[in-house]
């Protein structure tokens, strides 16, 4: 088997559907592993409505060309 930047390299050459398919498997893979998920990560109400606000402000900026 090729190093990891071959294995990318390839894959970048496969059909969208073909990279669904590799991605699934390897998934599968990975959960087949028994290798415990990290913890959902949990953001408060507050936190997301900042980012959202932050969000706006950055494309009213762009739309504006400032």
């Amino acid at each position: 088997m090729g190093n990891f930047l071959e294995i990318e390299s390839a894959a970048r050459r496969l059909s969208a559907e073909e990279r669904r398919r590799l991605l699934l498997s390897l998934a599968a893979s990975l959960r087949e592993e028994g290798r415990p998920l990290p913890a959902p990560r949990s953001f408060t109400s507050a936190e997301m409505q900042s980012w959202i606000k932050e969000d706006e402000r950055d494309l009213a900026a762009y739309r504006s060309g400032t």
